[in-house]
C-alpha cells in the first residue's frame, strides 16, 4: 500500500424537514469531505468507519453504504465513501456529531463546489435522492 493513501466519507441523513443533508467539514473557501489515511493493516472502507467513530455518535447497524465512487483532489486518486445513515430514534441530525468536532450537516446544494473541486468521477448517484 502506497505511504499517506487517503480515503474520504460523507453520511446522508434525513434533517427535521425530510430533506437529506450531508457531513462535511467547514473549510475558507467552501466544504470539503472528511478524510483519513488508510490505517496499516486496514481496508479503506474500515478506515473511514474508524473516523467516523471518532466524530459522530452512530449505530453502525444503520450505516448504508450508499455510494463508492473516485475524487480527484490535487492530482490524488481518493475512495469516497457515501453513507445512508438512518435512525428513527435521532430526528435531528447535529445530535449525532460529538461535540468536539468541526463537522457540520449541509444541503446538497450547498456542496456543489465540493463536488466540482474533488472531481468526482461520474455522475454522483447520491446526489439524486
Amino acid at each position: 500500500m502506497r505511504e499517506n493513501h487517503y480515503v474520504a466519507c460523507t453520511i446522508m441523513v434525513k434533517d427535521n424537514d425530510g430533506r437529506y443533508v450531508f457531513l462535511v467539514s467547514e473549510e475558507n473557501d467552501g466544504y470539503a469531505f472528511l478524510a483519513t489515511q488508510i490505517k496499516p493493516e486496514r481496508t479503506g472502507l474500515a478506515s473511514v468507519i474508524d473516523r467516523l467513530k471518532e466524530v459522530a455518535s452512530l449505530k453502525i447497524e444503520n450505516l448504508e453504504l450508499n455510494e463508492l465512487t473516485n475524487a480527484v483532489v490535487n492530482d490524488n486518486s481518493i475512495p469516497l465513501f457515501v453513507f445512508l445513515y438512518e435512525d428513527k430514534e435521532s430526528t435531528n441530525p447535529d445530535a449525532l456529531l460529538l461535540d468536539e468536532t468541526d463537522l457540520s450537516w449541509v444541503h446538497s446544494e450547498n456542496i456543489i463546489s465540493t463536488l466540482e473541486q474533488w472531481k468526482i468521477s461520474g455522475v454522483p448517484q447520491f446526489l439524486l435522492i
